[in-house]
């Protein structure tokens, strides 16, 4: 196999021999290639049904693979800078959960992110493991955090004996850790770092996106292909380099973790993004880049709405905005905008945002430009909200014992404004982005119980808390 050869698609074209040949459907799936279904469903579902299939002579086996699939994730490898890479079919989840228990046993130390998405922390308690938080810094006027390699090189000194490190970068507001220099200080106490690149399967792409966590030195990045570049939803990657990772380990995981009949239509389509990122990757975002650049201007431009500019390593295909000089929730926002037909990715307590991939459209932008205008007029009736401060955590802090260890220790309900100073049992976790505001094991504070209480209010989603009304929390007892 020509492992340049980025105009192929290996596992695709399998999909599209069997059906040439396929003369009688005698296996699993019941739907038998979508005859089984009729009406309007079958109308919109059967191109793909016709593909969902399971491992037959010819296409393959995920957990085994040595044809077409072994050559897709070869191709992916060689596009996206990997020595090996792993198609994920439940999503990056998957993969943070099999990076954590690659490398962790019972009661050995990970240092996470404090702001890591809520996979990484049940990885810790899959694998029995101890977690050592660490923050970033908070920088004036933005929702980002910034890991400093002086402040991981400090962690690290006090627990040598941790068994990696695990970063996300780029967050879900678009904004990147400077990996490159957080790798060098990993790699100086010999432990490998992880990083949840979710939001950043595009990144190197397009020479004015940032860098990628491989490119950087990483070793070992899981992407969420589904997110950023055109795969399917859960259709995700893992990607190793280096020796610092037991990849044999990490498959061992995948097989445990992942479904043991994946989803074709979903591989084939890691297969056609990883193409379509290689062949037209660079025109497209390209031609993205230069509409965006216009719809920024045009809302610097806007009296009552302004833009967060991307940062020199912050990824300008995401768009942020909020009220230029009242506290708007972009919560309301959001809705207002929904209510015009334009559905953004997320809203937190003061901002909107949109994302854009190498699928946006010229017409696209003119919509959401359109509505952005029309709602500079109606932010100025919106009712302002409540200051929200940033929550404020130690630069470093110790899990009280291992993640298993305080989810199983004896809990009870409270009333949320009854919290305060009592001991999570639970992470709660506004969703989206999926970053918890309190972990098991922490302290419930005033600043946490207000943000929480705001999100609720707000009409955002928040999993940990208990079913029913009032809001509740689980605490220990």
């Amino acid at each position: 196999m020509n492992e340049n050869d980025q105009n192929r698609t290996p596992l695709l074209d399998a999909l599209y021999h069997h059906l040439l040949k396929g003369k009688g459907n005698f296996h699993v799936p019941g739907h038998k290639q979508g005859r089984a279904w009729s009406g309007r469903e079958k109308e919109s579902f059967q191109q793909v049904l016709s593909l969902d299939l399971t491992e037959l002579p010819g296409l393959d086996d995920l957990h085994h693979a040595e044809g077409p699939i072994q050559e897709a994730q070869e191709l992916a490898a060689n596009l996206f800078g990997a020595e090996q890479t792993f198609f994920l079919v439940g999503g990056s989840t998957a993969g943070n959960l099999a990076l954590v228990m690659s490398c962790c046993e019972e009661g050995d130390r990970i240092i996470i992110q404090r702001n890591s998405h809520q996979s990484v922390f049940n990885g810790c308690k899959l694998a029995g493991a101890k977690p050592i938080y660490i923050s970033g810094r908070l920088r004036e006027d933005r929702p980002s955090q910034r890991v400093e390699a002086a402040d991981l090189e400090q962690v690290l000194s006090r627990f040598p004996d941790a068994k990696a490190v695990f970063l996300t970068s780029p967050d879900y507001y678009g904004e990147c850790q400077p990996l490159a220099e957080l790798a060098e200080v990993c790699h100086r106490y010999g432990i490998p770092l992880l990083v949840d690149e979710a939001h950043g399967a595009h990144l190197g792409l397009h020479p004015e996106l940032p860098l990628s966590a491989l490119i950087q030195g990483a070793d070992a990045v899981v992407q969420s292909t589904h997110k950023m570049l055109p795969a399917m939803t859960m259709a995700s990657m893992l990607h190793l380099q280096g020796t610092r990772i037991d990849r044999d380990k990490t498959a061992g995981w995948l097989r445990t973790l992942q479904s043991s009949s994946p989803s074709y239509p979903l591989m084939a389509s890691l297969d056609v993004a990883r193409r379509l990122a290689a062949i037209e990757g660079k025109e497209k975002i390209g031609q993205v880049l230069k509409w965006l650049e216009g719809l920024r201007k045009h809302i610097h431009q806007l009296t009552h709405l302004t833009v967060v500019s991307p940062e020199a390593e912050s990824d300008p295909l995401k768009l942020l905005i909020r009220a230029k000089d009242r506290r708007v929730a972009g919560r309301r926002m959001l809705r207002w905008l929904a209510e015009k037909g334009s559905y953004l990715e997320m809203a937190d307590h003061r901002h909107v945002l949109a994302v854009f991939s190498m699928g946006t459209t010229e017409k696209d932008v003119e919509i959401l430009a359109a509505h952005l205008e029309e709602m500079n007029q109606a932010v100025q009736e919106m009712p302002e909200g409540p200051v929200i401060q940033p929550i404020s955590f130690p630069l470093w802090s110790e899990s009280r014992g291992t993640y298993k260890e305080v989810v199983n220790m004896p809990r009870k309900e409270v009333l949320l404004h009854q919290a305060k100073n009592q001991i999570a049992a639970e992470m709660v976790v506004p969703y989206p982005p999926g970053i918890p505001i309190v972990l098991p094991g922490e302290v419930f504070t005033e600043q946490a119980i207000r943000c929480i209480e705001h999100v609720y209010l707000q009409g955002g989603q928040v999993r940990g808390c208990a079913l029913g009304s009032p809001l509740k929390v689980y605490v220990l007892q």
